[in-house]
Formats: structure tokens, sequence, C-alpha cells
């Protein structure tokens, strides 16, 4: 998301057509039309790093007459807070009204150009009303495939991928090793482009098919290749071969994994039956010496790690103008159970047999509208985090939260 400051924002500020982070919409566009483009730029754009949606002007970022301030009885401002809240969960966004022009283009009285800029989000991914994920592709505002939307969902943990190699006996046809490109962390690599220098003799006919290209590597996704023969793999694979791996993350940061490769390092099964117990042992010795490079490995790798910063109190004044009732409600909860630090969404009527030793609130749909959908308000402000494991929605109250809500009740 392109760095601006909406108070001082105008439209001098606009470029002069649209792209990855702006998307604009001319004031002739129906305000039904603008609902659907308006929900899914909103998805798009938190799925994507975050953006801008500007109505009001036209494909040159000049005003081509503006929107009027009321649609009816209704604030323009509110309108777009609901269509905005349609959207599943609801990212962090705010809206601006221009109500001058500053000479580029016309804004006609009663008109203003509507501003929205949709902050990157790490709870994604983010879905339209129309039950659709979407992300932005280039100038565009498009559907988000399958694979895409299930790397959304891991960037929720760890935001910078690491990669890795290893090589392997190939299942089901032993006689062929294959080399691997693994995720370490909980982070997804996207669009990524596998190099080998020189190729190995197995595969130099399969020059043109370099560098190798594959959509997305995780944890559940390694992605493996053959490269020598079980048989004199060490004159078949060669010497001083380097793997270069090329990658990004989620939000387009770009990462190169380079290393040198050698297939004598590479472990074969062990076949119970006739073998000679000697070569048994010996094979079962280079297993052990393998686990622990590899458990040296890990326990070296950075660790990759959450940091939460500090909410700033602007925060808590958003989200008691949009949730007083339920802050209300926790706020005195807190104060008589101080120490309480989960709370889980139930229906009146119904039993939660929990841990008689774990302090746990309980919040009745029926005393709330809208329970679930003001539950993810307070997460997308990363004020409450979800530990659901079974039908009962649970979730852990921030320590930032607690000390706001017990402070507040004390004053």
């Amino acid at each position: 998301m392109s760095k601006i400051n909406l108070e001082t924002f105008d439209l001098t500020q606009l470029p002069s057509a649209e792209d990855d982070a702006f998307e604009f919409k001319s004031s002739s566009t129906s305000l039904e039309a603008l609902k659907k483009k308006l929900s899914c730029a909103v998805s798009g754009f938190a799925n994507s790093g975050g953006g801008y949606f500007i109505v009001g002007v036209d494909g040159n970022g000049e005003a081509d007459g503006g929107l009027p301030l009321k649609n009816g009885k209704q604030d323009l401002r509110d309108w777009a807070d609901q269509v905005i809240n349609q959207v599943e969960p609801v990212p962090r966004y705010d809206i601006k009204l221009i109500h001058d022009s500053m000479g580029q283009g016309t804004i006609q009285p009663g008109s203003v150009v509507l501003v929205v800029g949709i902050h990157e989000s790490y709870a994604g991914p983010h879905m339209a009303p129309d039950n659709h994920y979407y992300i932005r592709a280039g100038a565009h505002t498009i559907k988000a495939k399958h694979f895409i939307v299930d790397a959304i969902w891991a960037k929720r943990h760890f935001s910078k991928p690491r990669l890795t190699h290893l090589f392997r006996l190939k299942p089901g046809k032993e006689e062929a090793i294959q080399l691997g490109i693994l995720a370490l962390t909980d982070s997804p690599a996207v669009d990524i482009k596998i190099d080998v220098s020189p190729l190995p003799q197995m595969i130099q006919h399969c020059e043109s098919l370099f560098p190798l290209q594959a959509s997305i590597i995780d944890r559940n996704n390694p992605f493996f290749f053959d490269v020598t023969t079980y048989v004199e793999a060490k004159e078949r694979f060669g010497d001083d071969v380097y793997l270069e791996v090329e990658y990004c993350d989620l939000a387009g940061n770009f990462y190169t994994y380079k290393s040198k490769v050698e297939v004598t390092g590479s472990v074969p099964p062990i076949s119970i039956g006739n073998d000679n117990p000697a070569k048994m042992v010996k094979a079962l010795e280079l297993i052990n010496k393998a686990l622990l490079q590899l458990t040296a490995s890990r326990e070296n790798a950075a660790k990759p790690s959450l940091v939460l910063s500090k909410p700033p109190e602007s925060i808590f004044i958003d989200v008691e103008k949009l949730i007083p009732e339920l802050l209300a409600e926790m706020r005195n909860d807190l104060f008589e159970h101080p120490f309480a630090r989960e709370l889980i969404l139930m229906p009146k009527g119904a039993v939660y047999n929990g841990d008689p030793n774990n302090l746990i609130l309980e919040y009745y749909f029926e005393n709330h509208t809208w329970l679930r959908s003001k539950m993810r308000i307070l997460e997308n402000y990363a004020l409450i985090y979800e530990i659901t494991y079974n039908s009962t929605p649970r979730f852990v109250i921030s320590e930032e939260l607690a000390a706001y809500l017990i402070s507040s009740q004390t004053k």
C-alpha cells in the first residue's frame, strides 16, 4: 500500500492512471454497481498489501463531478461503511471525502470524491459478499485462485518464508534420486523459479525447461524433481553443482536461496531381508548422522517470530464507536473477574463443559446482534485471537484490551 497521509491527501497526489495500489471509478457509475465494485476492491486490496479505491474521478485521476453527499436519507460515508462491513473479515480501512478538486477536474456543489484506503492485512483472506476472494493483479481486481487463497491463509502466521533443499529416493522408484525444495517456516513461498547449474547428466536433455517454475511451496507442498540415479549417483550428478531458488512472499518481497548441492549426502532406505548385517549397521549409522545434522540445522535456524506492537489509543476509540454495548459488558466482566482471558460465544440455554480451573467468560448471541461479526472487528484490530477447536467459537483476550477495559472501568 502506498504510504500517503489521508488527512492531507488531495487529488493532486493521485497518479495519472490506475495501478496496483489505486483503482478509479467514475461519478457516472450507479450506486448499485459501485456497491459490487467497492466490496470486491476491499477484498482485493486487503488480500494484496492494501490500496485506495477512488470514486468520482475519470481514468486520468481527475474529478468528473463527484458523488452526492447523500443517497436519499443516508450519508455517503454511512453507505460506504455498510458496504465495506459486508467483507468477511472486515479489514482496517479509512474514508475521506474530498470537496475541493484543487484544479484537477470538477466537483459539483453538494458532491464529493470518495476515497477509501484499505490497509495491508495479516488476518486474511478477506471474502467479498459474493462468497469469492479477490486480489489485485496490476490495475485490475480479479478472483483469487484456490492456491492463492490457501497461501493468504498461511500469511496469518509468519510473513517471511524460508526454504531449504533435501535429497531423497524417489517413492515407488527407488533407483532414482530426487532433489526437493522444502519450506522451513509456516509462511508460503510463491512465484518460485528453480535453477540447477550445471545440470546433472540425467536431466541435461531438459535444459529448455529450466528454470523450473512452481506456484507455491509450503510445509504441505514441497517440490521434488529427478536429478540422478542411485547407481553411480556421484559421477552422474557431478561436482560443484549449485541450486538457486528465487521466490516471493505474499507481500511481493523477493528472496533468493542459493546453495552448493552434493548428492553423496543422501541416505538410502533399508531393506529388511537377507541384506548383509554389517551393511545394515552402516546404513543405520548414516541415518543417525543425517538426523543429528538435521536436528542441529533446525536448532540453529532463525526462528520466525510474530512481534505485536502496542495498539494506539485511537484503535480503542474506533472500537468503542463500533461496538459500545459489547465492550461495556466485557468491561464489567473483567472488572469482576480481572484474571479471565478467554471467552466463548454460545446461545442461551447451552451448556459448555470447560476446565473448572480455567475461567471462561460467556457471551450470548441473543444479547448481541451480529455477535460473531463484532468479534471479527476485535480480531482485525488484533485485540482478541481465535482458538476455536470445536463448534463453540472461543477467543483469547489480549493483555492490551484487558488493560484498557479494566483501567477504563476504574476511572
